[in-house]
Order: structure tokens, then C-alpha cells, then sequence
């Protein structure tokens, strides 16, 4: 548990504006997702653009804290 928190705090360091960008686009899609209080109609659409954008987001956002998580349990 303390090398994750140790990940966080240093991925909170190693952030600049692109991820902080990345994290807030990352988190208005996922609250899309959760209040898809839409029209049974319109669902899917919302649905399927809310899921492709948390996607296309999260991914480098994980990716940076895995690779820093990684390198700090190598102990560089």
C-alpha cells in the first residue's frame, strides 16, 4: 500500500498541464457514464461517445502511473 501511495505522490510531481487536461476530460466522461439519465433513445450514442472518450483518456493517464510505479519497484 505505501508503494502505491509513494507512485501517487510522485506521479502527482511528474504531472504537467496536458495530464491534468487528460485527467478532467477523463473524469467528465466518466460522469457521463454514470448519469446517462438520457432518452432510452439516445443511450447508445451517449453511451458509446462517453466510453470512447474515457478511453482514449485513461490510457495515458495509466500508462504514465504505471511506468512510474514500475520504475519506482525496480528502485531507480
Amino acid at each position: 500500500m505505501m508503494k502505491l501511495w509513494k507512485g501517487t505522490k510522485t506521479y502527482v510531481e511528474r504531472t504537467n498541464l496536458v495530464d491534468l487536461t487528460l485527467l478532467q476530460i477523463c473524469s467528465m466522461a466518466l460522469g457521463i457514464m454514470v448519469g446517462l439519465l438520457t432518452t432510452r433513445k439516445k443511450k447508445p450514442q451517449t453511451a458509446l461517445i462517453a466510453g470512447g472518450v474515457f478511453a482514449a483518456t485513461c490510457v495515458p493517464i495509466m500508462n504514465k502511473f504505471l511506468d512510474i510505479t514500475e520504475e519506482l519497484a525496480e528502485g531507480k
